[in-house]
């Protein structure tokens, strides 16, 4: 196997500890505000629950990019919790790669939500610029934007799918049900607030 046939075979494999707590340090605290990323004790206290896996994306040997996912026992869905590319990757196709594989490895019985920052709330035109290309990408790559929002610690995001989805309602009560499997009441009744709304398009 020649060096270009070996770069083009993706993998996707759980991260370790140690190698998922060198990239919190490198590119998390990087790819995430302060006000997004979760603290490294807690995202450990998660996985030691079963609550997230860490997930990097292979590109050969080279690391293109990771992922987090959050699951709870009896629930349906499964939530993107976090998902970058490193920069050197960003652009050449690796994300629309990865949502691939997350989208034909979903199991039939579960679908997955992502969360992707409202462009309504943006605070200015740029702003809504970004969240808008952000949203299309995810909708580009087989993600279908559904009528849920949410204000999750004082930032607003729309929810979009992969796999098929239930209804709005029941959505809802399966985003919500995941959020109180990673938080105390208390933090979830101040800082999860779900909202729907018509027009999808």
């Amino acid at each position: 196997m020649n060096g270009g046939e070996e770069a083009s075979i993706w993998r996707f494999r759980r991260l370790t500890r140690p190698e998922w707590t060198a990239l919190y340090h490198q590119q998390m605290e990087r790819d995430f505000p302060p006000s997004e990323l979760k603290p490294l004790e807690l995202l450990a206290a998660l996985e030691d629950r079963g609550v997230n896996t860490l997930w990097g994306a292979y590109r050969g040997e080279t690391l293109t990019g990771y992922y987090v996912l959050a699951q709870a026992p009896e629930n349906p869905a499964l939530l993107l919790d976090y998902f970058a590319v490193l920069p050197p990757f960003r652009g050449t196709g690796c994300g629309g790669e990865i949502l691939r594989h997350l989208r034909e490895s979903l199991p039939e019985d579960r679908y997955l939500l992502i969360e992707s920052e409202d462009p309504q709330g943006a605070a200015d035109a740029a702003g809504r610029h970004i969240r808008e290309r952000r949203v299309a990408f995810y909708r580009r790559n087989g993600a279908a934007l559904s009528p849920v929002t949410v204000r999750l610690f004082g930032v607003e995001y729309v929810l979009l799918t992969l796999g098929e989805a239930p209804s709005a309602e029941h959505m809802a009560a399966d985003y919500q049900a995941l959020y109180r499997h990673m938080l105390r009441e208390n933090r979830f009744r101040d800082n999860v607030c779900v909202r729907f709304r018509q027009n999808t398009r």
